[in-house]
């Protein structure tokens, strides 16, 4: 973490040089909002798209972004439960923050680094198609996820591809490619990929939440704006 800090922010139009806003706003999409109503589990794609939508255009100078340790209801499911000592917990905390783009929007890299991961996690609700870079900043060394892209970002960006920053990576996946999700880009920064050749967690046990806080700290310490977070 203190490394991190030692680091030059960079403004989110780096990441998105394609898109016109001048502020974000968060959409709440904790258990204890409403932001789906009826569909907590988010699988009523079409219903999920217009409610977005809607509330965009309620903030049409805004880039929507949320989602950092913000528990959810989206992995309240079997894939996603455990019993420890007899009690049931949920993976349900989100470790990355979630912007809320259209479906092609373009993704530029955030700082120089090399392509570790280009992998597709095709599974339901995981990230679909998934690129992690590695980046060395004066004496840091830290990683940034991208999830739920399109196929051919995999092909646009393969393993042991260097990038510049600002240089374009990928793009946002459609809701048939991307893990089933309404689209938007998950972006997490990692401190240690644990070994991960293909996958990381996106989502946290509470029990654990220390832990993986230390791994995956908010994205809001590298970039200029800011981010609003779950805490």
């Amino acid at each position: 973490m203190k490394a991190l800090s030692e680091i030059e922010t960079v403004s989110l139009k780096t990441l998105f040089p394609g898109l016109s806003f001048d502020h974000i706003v968060a959409p709440d999409m904790s258990i204890s909002g409403s932001f789906f109503e009826d569909d907590p589990d988010h699988e009523d794609l079409e219903k999920a798209g217009k409610r977005l939508n809607k509330f965009q255009q309620e903030h049409p100078k805004a880039l929507l972004a949320n989602g950092y340790l913000e528990r959810r209801s989206f992995y309240n499911t079997p894939a996603f439960e455990r019993v420890v000592n007899g009690q049931k917990e949920h993976r349900n905390i989100h470790l990355g923050t979630d912007f809320w783009v259209p479906a092609g929007t373009a993704v530029h890299a955030p700082f120089d680094g090399t392509v570790v991961i280009s992998h597709n996690n095709d599974y339901h609700k995981d990230y679909g198609p998934t690129l992690v870079l590695k980046h060395k900043l004066h004496h840091s060394t830290f990683y940034t996820l991208f999830g739920h892209l399109s196929l051919d970002s995999l092909e646009y960006s393969p393993p042991n591809r260097n990038v510049r920053q600002g240089e374009l990576i990928g793009f946002i996946g459609k809701e048939k490619e991307n893990g089933n999700w309404v689209p938007h880009l998950h972006f997490q920064l990692i401190t240690d990929l644990l070994g991960n050749t293909e996958n990381y967690n996106g989502v946290a046990f509470p029990s654990e939440l220390d832990r993986w806080k230390e791994l995956c700290p908010n994205p809001d310490s590298i970039f200029k704006e800011y981010l609003p977070s779950g805490e």
